[in-house]
């Protein structure tokens, strides 16, 4: 699944790379037919824009709308926890990060397992399936007696959950050329942000509900949000769209210039021919040197986001305000990594670059935290100062994950081996999720020496995984660019080029 040269080099004519030698553009649609070539000219312009509007609006809304729901449902743990759950359920010790943590064991373990079943199933029937099944856990969470079943909730959401996130990257990034990719990406992974506002909004209204038919508050707000997601799953299998050719809001022509334009950008090869899964592709995937600085990465996101999902009402409330006012005061921050989420996806498409677009966040999440930790000791009178850093924290994390997935999901041919690097990606990235909840400890509050160190220390291990990864990426790019793609093309097949994937000589990573 080879990207040209020649394509590659028309993308980043508007920001040139350091060293990266210019080249002239021979044809933008080398690798095509002539006959392709000609229809793909048709679309130049204002026809393509329109082709891609109409996809816009019918893909992204509906991901946003179902990964909103997972992490409210994820997440509405700590919404509970300040309600009074822990007191009911006679939590004592550190079980309540345990609840938090063991989420997380059964969500990495099935992360790879559900992208290979989303790969052989529709990916309408698989994801709604997943919807209908956490939401039935989430129910059930309302009505638990104890620790135990806390527990065997939680373990059965992370399970059910698991698959929803890497199959909706590995969707979203099969409709979009690679330098389309990390704007679309945002705009669904912005929901995520924005699930902390509303979850907070719809634990302040739903725990007015407490005593209602003699249910305690905490109990209302699983419930009503699970059944909500179930209500929202049954609707799914009839608008998830599983691929171009499946759209029936798509012309012929459409389809087909939709999916030139993924064969011209690298998501999909030319011919099918050697894009099969097999064990082997799975060993050297997981072994990818590149995923692994990708995982270094997603843990800069993943430990103090982890952290702050499930400790934010309860760091927010030692600040001295009243739990109906720390439920209220958990929606600025997550608005604020919304926005910060889509600003920066939309520049990073903007200028097709990816480093300064992931290093920068990961800057000002380190500052933030460094804030948070140097005025902790001094809390109650600096409770503005705090606020500020808490809000300046969810700029910094939240347009972490998107910018790391499409690095590397640009970065990954051909399509099993995306599909499969995406899940491994963000299965071993969430590692660092169980540890994000078990550093911010009751006992260390409001100071928390233990979780802003940690995080703090594993920023900088994030910073220098992708300082390395775009080292060499630009050093590959440059012994490429020497090449040259007619004599390449002479050597080579069309076919046998797809092959190699992102090792073919006319495929240029994305920096």
């Amino acid at each position: 699944m080879a990207t040209t040269k020649d394509e590659e080099r028309a993308h980043h004519e508007e920001l040139e790379k350091p060293g990266l030698e210019k080249t002239i553009v021979e044809n933008p649609y080398a690798g095509l037919s002539d006959e392709d070539a000609s229809f793909m000219r048709r679309y130049e312009g204002k026809a393509g824009k329109a082709v891609v509007r109409k996809i816009d609006f019918r893909l992204i809304p509906i991901m946003g709308v179902l990964y909103l729901l997972a992490h409210i449902d994820r997440g509405n743990i700590g919404n509970a926890k300040i309600e009074g759950m822990d007191k009911d359920l006679g939590l004592t010790g550190n079980q309540y990060n345990i609840a938090s943590t063991i989420f997380f064991v059964p969500y990495i373990i099935f992360e790879i397992p559900s992208n290979i079943v989303l790969k052989k199933v529709r990916p309408s029937i698989w994801l709604s399936f997943l919807v209908i099944s956490w939401g039935i856990v989430m129910t059930l969470m309302g009505v638990v007696k104890d620790f135990k079943g806390l527990l065997a909730c939680r373990v059965m959401l992370g399970l059910c959950e698991a698959g929803f996130f890497p199959g909706a990257v590995y969707i979203v990034s099969s409709w979009y050329p690679r330098h389309e990719l990390q704007q679309r990406l945002a705009i669904f992974y912005t929901a995520s942000a924005f699930s902390g506002a509303l979850s907070g909004l719809l634990a302040f209204g739903i725990a007015r509900m407490d005593g209602a038919r003699g249910i305690a508050g905490w109990r209302w707000i699983f419930l009503i949000e699970g059944a909500i997601t179930v209500a929202v799953a049954f609707v799914m299998p009839l608008l998830i769209i599983d691929t171009p050719e499946r759209a029936k809001w798509l012309s012929d022509d459409e389809k087909r210039f939709v999916d030139l334009r993924l064969r011209l950008s690298g998501v999909r090869a030319h011919t099918d021919e050697g894009d099969r899964f097999s064990l082997g592709l799975l060993i050297k995937t997981m072994i990818d040197w590149k995923l692994w600085l990708g995982i270094f990465m997603a843990w800069a996101n993943s430990v103090p986001n982890a952290a702050f999902k499930f400790t934010m009402p309860q760091i927010i409330k030692q600040l001295g305000f009243s739990t109906t006012h720390a439920q209220l005061l958990t929606i600025p921050p997550y608005v604020l990594g919304g926005v910060s989420a889509w600003l920066v996806g939309r520049f990073s498409d903007r200028f097709r670059w990816r480093f300064p677009f992931i290093v920068g966040p990961m800057v000002i999440l380190a500052v933030a935290l460094g804030v948070l930790f140097g005025n902790s000791p001094h809390v109650s009178s600096r409770v503005p100062v705090m606020y500020f850093g808490v809000c300046l924290c969810q700029v910094g994390i939240y347009p972490l994950l998107p910018g790391i997935s499409a690095w590397l999901g640009n970065n990954l041919a051909p399509s099993w081996k995306r599909g499969i690097g995406l899940a491994w990606l963000l299965a071993a990235g969430n590692l660092g999720s169980i540890i994000g909840t078990n550093i911010f400890l009751d006992r260390e509050g409001p100071e928390y020496p233990t979780g802003y160190g940690t995080s703090l220390g594993i920023i900088c291990v994030g910073v220098l995984s992708a300082i390395v990864l775009e080292f060499f990426l630009f050093t590959m790019n440059k012994k490429k660019g020497k090449l040259v793609e007619s004599e390449i093309r002479q050597e080579y097949s069309q076919d046998q080029l797809d092959r190699m994937g992102e090792k073919s000589p006319l495929y240029i990573y994305t920096l």
